[in-house]
C-alpha cells in the first residue's frame, strides 16, 4: 500500500507538504502542490480516512437524510448541489434514504452517529414542515426544502410565493390576460404560497381577479390524476376560454398538452401553457418546448452544505429563488 510517505519521497517535499494538499490547505504554494498531486496520480495513492479521523478526532463525513427523494428526478439536485461541495472540501456524503415515519428517521439518525458524522442535512421530497427526533439536537443539523416545526434549526425552502408571481408577471407582459391556473393540492404549502403569488401579480398588473381562475388537483392514484387533469383542462378551455393554462407541476402541463391537442389548438398559438418544476426531460421533450420554472434544488443543497462547513447554528429562515427557464410555450 501506497504511504504519504511514499509520495512525499516521489514529489521531493516535505511529508507535511503531502499532508496539508490531501487536506485541501490552501497555503501549499502551487508548485508544491502540482508536485504533490502528480505524485499521488502516478503511484495511486489513497488516503487513509481511518488514520486521518484518529488524528484530527473528526469523521469528516456529513451525514444526509433524503426524506424519499429519490421517487422525483428532480429532487437528485439537492444531493448532488451537497455533494459537489463535499468533493472540494475533502468530505464524504453519506446519503440514507428514509421513509417519512419515525423509526426509519430515528434509524438512520443513529446509523450516522455509528459513523461519527460531523453533521446532518435533512432534506424533504416536498416543500414542508417537519418534526425530528430530539437525536438531531446532539450534532449540528441543516434542513433542506423543509422547515423544523419548533424552529429550532437552520433551514432553506423554495421562494414558492416569487416563483408564481414571477411567471404570471412573465405571462402577463406578453399579452396573457385571463389565466387559468391548475394547482397542486391546496393542502400543500407550495399550493398556498403559490397561489398568493400569482393573484399577487394580476394586482401588480392592474387586472380584475375575474380574469384569473384558480384550481386544486387532489393528489391520489397516478392515473386517477391524470384524469382530473385532463377532464378540468377540457372543461376549463371550454367554459372559461383562458389566454394561457399555468400548472402546478409538469406532468400536468403534459395532461394539458394532450388536451389542447385533442380540441384542435396549438400551444404557444391558440393557448400559452407554463408550470413548475423543470421535471428532468419532460419540458425539452414537449413541442413546443414548455417554459417552466427550475425548483433550486442544487442551489438548496449547496447551502445547506455551507452552512454546516461555517458552523452556522442559528435558526434562520431561507428562501431560494426559482430559475425562469423560458420556452416557446408561451
Amino acid at each position: 500500500m501506497v504511504t504519504i510517505k511514499d509520495v512525499a519521497a516521489h514529489a521531493g517535499v516535505a511529508f507535511k507538504t503531502v499532508s496539508r494538499v490531501v487536506n485541501n490547505d490552501p497555503t501549499v504554494k502551487p508548485k508544491n502542490r502540482e508536485k504533490v498531486l502528480k505524485a499521488i496520480e502516478e503511484l495511486g495513492y489513497r488516503p487513509n480516512r481511518a488514520a486521518q479521523m484518529t488524528r484530527r478526532k473528526k469523521s469528516g463525513v456529513i451525514g444526509f437524510i433524503a426524506d424519499e427523494l429519490l421517487r422525483v428526478p428532480y429532487t437528485f439536485d439537492l444531493i448532488r448541489g451537497a455533494q459537489d461541495l463535499a468533493w472540494k472540501h475533502n468530505k464524504e456524503l453519506m446519503v440514507l434514504n428514509v421513509n417519512v415515519n419515525k423509526y426509519s428517521v430515528e434509524g438512520a439518525v443513529n446509523h450516522l452517529f455509528e459513523h461519527r458524522v460531523e453533521g446532518i442535512i435533512y432534506a424533504a421530497m416536498y416543500h414542508r414542515e417537519v418534526s425530528l427526533p430530539l437525536q438531531f439536537k446532539e450534532v449540528p443539523t441543516v434542513l433542506a426544502n423543509c422547515y423544523d416545526s419548533y424552529g429550532r434549526y437552520p433551514s432553506i425552502v423554495p421562494d414558492e410565493k416569487e416563483a408564481a408571481r414571477e411567471i404570471t408577471a412573465n405571462l402577463i407582459d406578453k399579452g396573457y390576460k385571463r389565466i387559468a391556473f391548475l394547482n397542486l393540492n391546496e393542502n400543500i404549502i407550495a399550493a398556498k404560497l403559490r397561489k398568493e403569488g400569482v393573484e399577487q401579480a394580476f394586482i401588480n398588473a392592474n387586472i380584475n381577479l375575474d380574469n384569473l381562475l384558480v384550481e386544486s388537483v387532489i393528489f391520489g392514484e397516478e392515473n386517477n390524476e391524470r384524469s382530473v387533469t385532463r377532464s378540468r383542462a377540457e372543461d376549463i378551455i371550454k367554459n372559461f376560454k383562458p389566454d394561457a393554462i399555468l400548472c402546478g407541476q409538469d406532468p400536468m402541463a403534459v395532461e394539458v398538452y394532450f388536451v389542447v391537442q385533442a380540441l384542435g389548438l396549438k400551444v404557444g398559438k391558440d393557448i400559452g401553457v407554463g408550470s413548475f418544476d423543470d421535471w428532468d426531460i419532460i419540458p425539452t421533450l414537449l413541442q413546443p418546448e414548455l417554459t417552466t420554472m427550475a425548483l433550486p434544488h442544487y442551489e438548496m443543497g449547496q447551502w445547506a452544505f455551507n452552512c454546516l462547513l461555517e458552523e452556522r447554528t442559528e435558526p434562520v429562515k431561507e428562501t431560494a429563488r426559482f430559475t425562469l427557464n423560458s420556452r416557446q410555450s408561451f
